[in-house]
């Protein structure tokens, strides 16, 4: 071989190995580089606590999952600081279960890190194919069954702290426009008693009922109040009245007397409505009816704030099948994160899904199980607001929203209870579920008038217990509802459910 051709060979040689050893040198840098991109925890925001336990039973366990708000608050009423705003903005993902059940939310769903995982991005399952609850298999997509008519959302009552009187709680507040006078608030024996023997109320004048809100508690909580008797008269003041009313009589007045024109700002312990047989409440001294400009909660006796719900029910968590959606929506989303050459990760977001899937679908056939044992006559299910209709729907109930016979606060009459009575008869209601114990004035009335009991334990309506997880809430509400309507519940299985739950989070 010629010197030349030596050279041209080496160089060939060399030169390929050059481009050898590149390529794998570029292929060892892009490995390393998606290595550490793949190996970034994740940071997710979940608003709601029951949207909080669902991604983390999905999400890798390596990735951070912060749960936006607290048990103990009420998301309807939730009110985002400009700390969660900042949680909200730095995460990589937001899930939320929408505007529908958490309001706050409304401004935050357009943004790109949002996912909606409740009714608004759901197929829901309306069982309409197979009369509550014959096919457990198909999850295929059916269109939203729109209980349009859901007012009564927008007050929980059996909400806790109230009925209990809990330091400084109130149930209501009216501000009224007064003329400097005298007027009468009057307390009715309603089926022979008082809803209460005695009860808390602070006179305020002022012009809004929130600014005055926490003046009011600190006064309803203060022991240095005021006791009144029958013909008792009451002022605004920095000072809570005690009213007692006289078990003698069938109604006890007070005296209302104001020094000026204004506007005037009630908070009472208990709804005004509760004591109300044939006359309204209060009145001026020409017997005409005092009606408040502006009252919370303004629909129905409750909770003092407003919940709208936009015309959807967004409680769809109660059939265990739209929880399966619900999860198949965080699953796609979780994984939109996660680069398609990381396939280890990917397949284990699928299995965590699966057996989330599984789960729930062995929930679903338990509480099938349950209701079984329930006599068919039995099957209806009364509560303060339409919450429980997906549960209905699913396991073959009738669902009654006592709201649809009682009205909003303004209609909240006897007549109106007088038709919720009837219809508890002709209904043969077993019982009424209360959604806080202890349940409301209200609910004890007409269960006392009905005959129709309490249910002994509440039904959680809204989301998450104070502990527990998703299928917690499952089993209570089912073991409660079926043994309150003469079947009989096997919460040992339900318990190993829970446990079932909660070793998908690790």
């Amino acid at each position: 071989m010629s010197i030349f051709k030596k050279v041209i060979f080496s160089n060939k040689r060399s030169n390929h190995s050059v481009i050898k050893n590149s390529l794998l040198a570029g292929t060892v840098l892009l490995s390393t580089v998606a290595q550490d991109v793949l190996a970034k925890e994740k940071s997710y925001v979940a608003v709601e606590p029951l949207t909080c336990d669902l991604v983390k039973s999905i999400a890798l366990p390596s990735d951070e999952v912060t749960c936006l708000v607290d048990r103990k608050q009420d998301v309807h009423d939730f009110k985002i600081t400009p700390r969660q705003a900042q949680l909200l903005n730095s995460a990589d993902k937001v899930f939320t279960l929408g505007k529908e059940m958490t309001p706050s939310m409304k401004n935050w769903e357009g943004k790109p890190q949002t996912v909606v995982i409740g009714v608004s991005a759901i197929d829901v399952d309306d069982h309409s194919d197979h009369g509550g609850h014959d096919d457990h298999d198909d999850h295929s997509a059916a269109k939203v069954d729109d209980h349009s008519d859901h007012g009564g959302h927008d007050d929980h009552d059996d909400h806790a702290g109230h009925d209990d009187h809990a330091e400084g709680s109130f149930e209501w507040a009216g501000k009224v426009q007064l003329f400097k006078g005298s007027y009468k608030w009057s307390f009715a024996k309603v089926g022979g008693e008082y809803a209460d023997p005695a009860m808390k109320m602070v006179i305020l004048e002022s012009n809004d009922i929130e600014s005055s809100e926490e003046l009011a508690k600190e006064l309803l909580g203060s022991k240095k109040s005021i006791n009144k008797k029958n013909n008792g008269t009451l002022v605004a003041s920095n000072k809570a009245y005690v009213l007692n009313f006289d078990q003698g009589k069938e109604s006890t007045v007070f005296n209302v007397e104001i020094e000026k024109d204004g506007q005037y700002t009630f908070f009472t312990e208990h709804m005004p409505f509760e004591f109300e047989a044939d006359e309204h409440f209060f009145k001026d001294l020409s017997n005409s009816d005092v009606e408040p400009i502006a009252q919370v909660p303004d629909e129905g006796e409750g909770h003092h704030h407003h919940h709208d719900h936009g015309g959807l029910d967004p409680h769809v968590w109660h059939d265990p099948h739209n929880i399966i959606k619900m999860g198949e929506v965080v699953s796609k989303s979780l994984k939109k994160d996660i680069s398609v050459f990381n396939r280890s990760d990917r397949k284990s977001i699928n299995a965590r899904f699966a057996s989330v899937d599984s789960t729930l679908e062995e929930l679903d056939s338990w509480i099938v199980a349950q209701v079984s044992t329930i006599p068919e006559s039995n099957r209806v299910i009364v509560s303060k607001h339409k919450a429980m209709e997906y549960y209905g729907d699913a396991f073959g109930f009738e669902t009654i929203s006592l709201l649809d016979f009682l009205g909003d606060s303004s209609s909240l009459r006897p007549d109106n209870i007088q038709s919720t009575l009837k219809m508890l008869d002709e209904e043969n209601v077993k019982a009424i579920f209360p959604e806080q114990i202890p349940a409301s004035k209200l609910l004890k009335n007409l269960s006392r008038q009905s005959s129709v009991p309490l249910a002994s334990n509440q039904i959680f309506v809204d989301g998450l217990m104070m502990t527990g997880n998703t299928v917690s809430v499952a089993v209570h509400n089912t073991c409660t509802i079926v043994n309150s309507l003469g079947g009989t519940c096997d919460k040992e299985a339900g318990s190993n459910l829970e446990g079932t739950w909660n070793s998908l989070q690790n």
